[in-house]
């Protein structure tokens, strides 16, 4: 059990002290320019790198990630559902039992095949810049789409400290963006105010657990943020794009069992409950926008996102920066042109990286009102 920090404030746009001349950074370049302002560069020689999405089947997932350009691969039964899309992954072969691996590799180009490990290898600094790659190695960020048909399971992340008491685990800090949802989908994040943690203690692994979190009505273009020690789930009737911290370290608390007839899976209830921020911690969230424009959704101490809302006929100017960028296309479509290796026509789903390393510009012009989230790493130090 951990007490949330009263004097912490979790404002519409969380920034952290050390981080905030970063957003000051993109805030400045934006209001220079106009308009919204996206950096794009390449490693040498390779253009705009497009990554081959790993996709996982789920029991509690839908169909509706094939709406996003993620076809179900034909070697899984007629029917076959599946919940998440890696879209930028870099995790052990291991990470998945349905995958022969967890690395996402790159579609096209004189890099295809590779993997970002690889890439880091052999690039070094000139795929991420001033950012670090994990102790491992590894790609220092993990990009999933999600696709929920029923609850996941209620859960809890370790935050670093208590992730450094087991060799084998990970701290992990999120975000969700979400791109569709049901009329009344939910998710579910921190405990209700009064909620005590005997109550919690005498919940854990019962249905009793679902009434003592908060339960957030969501829609799509809303963005909520889960530091690590957060006890959340995601609801059913939901499609998300989830940002985090590279790791699989899950501590489930209750996982639905008699309400969706579930096989029972492993609990991890004293661990969770061990992990988990207790008090009350105010909800990060951010409603969806309702105008064009750009804005910072979160900054932490790995990763910031930022939203840009483009209409049709915009031209967004990418211009050399020191760190790597990711841009996903959330709704909408848009063409990039940088000269070298353009793309056209990305659609809704579309991810691509953007290594650091090269002086390559680029426009990206929207052929629809759309959506982009540009997600960057945070310089190391």
């Amino acid at each position: 059990m951990r007490e949330g920090d009263a004097r912490t404030r979790y404002d519409p746009i969380h920034v952290p002290a050390r981080h905030r001349r970063h957003v000051k950074q993109h805030r400045d370049r934006a209001r220079r320019s106009g308009g919204p302002v996206l950096r794009w560069s390449a490693v040498k020689g390779s253009g705009l790198l497009v990554l081959e999405p790993i996709l996982v089947p789920k029991p509690w997932g839908g169909r509706r990630l094939e709406g996003l350009g993620k076809p179900l691969p034909g070697h899984l039964p007629a029917g076959t559902t599946y919940g998440e899309s890696w879209e930028v992954a870099d995790l052990p072969d291991d990470a998945l039992m349905a995958s022969a691996t967890g690395r996402t590799l790159v579609a096209s180009g004189p890099h295809r095949g590779k993997s970002l490990r690889r890439l880091i290898a052999e690039s070094g600094s000139e795929l991420l810049g001033s950012a670090s790659p994990t102790s491992a190695g590894d790609f220092p960020l993990l990009l999933k789409l999600l696709d929920t048909a029923e609850h996941l399971s209620i859960q809890v992340h370790p935050d670093e400290e208590y992730a450094g008491r087991r060799r084998e685990w990970f701290s992990k800090t999120e975000s969700w963006y979400v791109l569709d949802a049901d009329p009344g989908a939910a998710i579910f994040m921190g405990f209700r105010p009064g909620v005590t943690f005997e109550e919690i203690r005498a919940a854990a692994g019962t249905p009793a657990m679902a009434g003592l979190l908060r339960r957030v009505p969501v829609k799509r273009g809303d963005f909520h943020h889960l530091p690590a020690g957060t006890v959340h789930a995601l609801g059913a009737g939901v499609t998300v794009a989830e940002v985090q911290t590279p790791s699989d370290t899950t501590f489930r608390l209750y996982d639905w069992t008699e309400e969706y007839r579930r096989p029972e899976r492993l609990l991890h209830v004293e661990d969770a409950l061990e992990a988990l921020v207790t008090g009350h911690r105010p909800i990060h969230s951010t409603p969806a926008a309702d105008s064009a424009g750009s804005r910072i959704l979160v900054v932490t101490p790995r990763y910031w996102i930022r939203e840009h809302c483009l209409a049709a006929g915009d031209r967004a100017a990418l211009v050399r920066e020191p760190e790597l960028r990711i841009l996903m296309v959330t709704s909408g479509s848009v063409s990039v042109g940088n000269g070298k290796a353009p793309l056209s026509g990305v659609p809704a789903g579309g991810t691509t990286l953007i290594p650091a390393g090269s002086a390559l510009s680029a426009v990206v012009t929207p052929e629809e009102a759309t959506t982009l989230l540009e997600i960057g790493l945070v310089p190391a130090g």
